[in-house]
């Protein structure tokens, strides 16, 4: 009930400015590759046409050319069969945590495919799905006594539409020394970089604390919390879930919100999470796609590469679901299999290098400071400046279906400075720049010198 509790505090905050008993303490640190990374979401069914690991080590050299660095890996472990969803089951019901899906393959190919990340130089993280297994894992058959049970002594599911899962229970101090060797196991043994943790805020903090410092021990990680919560931050997680600015950003699509409240996005955060905490920002992801609908339908062809472009220069780190960069239309169910049309979007690709070429050569959109800029349209026109004393970008969003000329009120040394359009590469005079005209959806990514 605590964690619920605290999680009415934590919107609240977001809300409404009242500061959270964190936002004094400061986040852990994390490495750089981290704060510089460029998350890749991997589904495997519907990666390749194998949907195996195979399929994905084939296409490792096209992610090297898009740009991306981390690679996350959902569920990989072999999926239970009772009461499973679908026909192939959701990858979120784990039968045998130190097991491999046969659908995707051997032990030794998921090695294989580890090794070739690191050779190309990517880290590869895994979904790690601690709170719940499947009716028939392993470990319900061996320790029942680490299962949540009502009343009456029966197995119970976490959320009652989870049907095909068991609640697992952390007050058993015997699951949690299991949980954390597993984990080990994976990072130590097989050498990966790190965990996505799924529905992490269901699983008590006071664990992930636990196995994160024993994974420290064995090397620097990536730890990413699907959640929200604050005190994530301080010790166990890297980055949280920027579930906020992703909703926000499509209210102000349909005209719910000003272009203006992404910066009361930002402004709430500090209210509510230790300094230096890092968001993980998206415009789409594997439950948005299947139970929403694919960016590219959400946010329309120009809105949905304003969000990209948005997501990759909003403070945070950003993340890609695998299809967005083809322009992918369909929703990959997590029960079936589903493909990814990969020959149709080649101008979606070079759009998504493009940005990724811009994110990774001006490395104040990873680390630096952000400034909101004023303009004469701030509910259609969304401007801000990121640097890091050495680098300084200036961006600019129009959310309206319009053409919207603004005015900004740029600090008073931009006079003086230079300005190269980010994507195009033509240089910009400052009066070009004070004052620009945006066609409907767009956006202006300015390198200022």
């Amino acid at each position: 009930m605590k964690k619920f509790i605290f999680s009415i505090i934590l919107f609240s905050s977001l809300r409404s400015q009242i500061p959270t008993p964190y936002a004094k303490d400061s986040a852990r640190s994390s490495e750089d590759w981290v704060k510089s990374g460029i998350i890749y979401e991997v589904y495997t069914r519907a990666f390749s046409k194998e949907g195996n690991f195979a399929g994905v080590e084939k296409r490792l050299p096209e992610l090297k050319k898009l740009g991306v660095s981390i690679l996350w890996i959902m569920p990989i472990h072999p999926v239970g069969v009772e009461k499973r969803k679908g026909t192939l089951g959701s990858p979120y019901s784990i039968q045998d945590y130190y097991g491999v899906n046969p659908e995707f393959g051997t032990l030794d190919d998921f090695k294989q495919l580890v090794n070739k990340s690191h050779e190309l130089g990517f880290k590869i993280v895994i979904d790690l799905v601690a709170n719940h297994t499947a009716w028939d894992s392993k470990m319900i058959n061996e320790h029942p006594e680490w299962f949540t049970k009502d009343t009456s002594g029966n197995f119970v599911p976490p959320v009652a539409d989870w049907s095909d899962v068991v609640d697992l229970n952390y007050d058993n101090k015997d699951l949690r020394a299991y949980m954390i060797e597993m984990m080990k196991y994976w990072v130590q043994d097989v050498g990966i970089d790190g965990f996505r943790c799924d529905v992490s805020e269901m699983v008590p903090t006071d664990f992930w604390n636990e196995a994160r410092a024993a994974l420290d021990s064995i090397k620097p990680v990536f730890m990413l919390s699907e959640g929200m919560y604050a005190e994530h931050h301080l010790k166990a997680f890297d980055a949280t879930y920027g579930w906020n600015s992703y909703h926000t950003m499509a209210q102000i699509f349909k005209g719910e919100k000003p272009a203006s409240e992404m910066d009361s996005v930002l402004i709430r955060e500090s209210m509510a999470y230790p300094k230096g905490s890092l968001r993980m920002r998206f415009s789409s992801n594997h439950d948005e796609n299947a139970w929403d609908m694919p960016d590219v339908e959400k946010f329309g062809k120009e809105g949905v590469k304003l969000a990209a472009v948005l997501t990759n220069t909003f403070p945070g780190i950003p993340l890609l679901y695998n299809g967005q960069e083809v322009g992918n239309n369909v929703k990959l169910g997590l029960f079936e299999k589903f493909e990814i049309d990969w020959k149709k979007g080649k101008e979606w690709t070079e759009f998504y290098k493009k940005v990724y070429t811009i994110r990774r050569s001006n490395p104040s959109l990873a680390t630096g400071d952000y400034q909101y800029v004023k303009n004469n349209r701030p509910e259609h026109v969304y401007s801000f400046i990121r640097t890091d004393g050495m680098n300084t970008i200036l961006a600019l969003f129009n959310f309206s279906n319009s053409e919207r000329t603004v005015t900004l009120e740029l600090p008073k040394a931009f006079p003086s400075l230079k300005f190269t359009n980010a994507f195009t590469g033509k240089k910009a005079a400052y009066r070009n720049v004070a004052k620009v005209t945006l066609p409907k959806f767009g956006y202006r990514v300015f390198v200022v010198e």
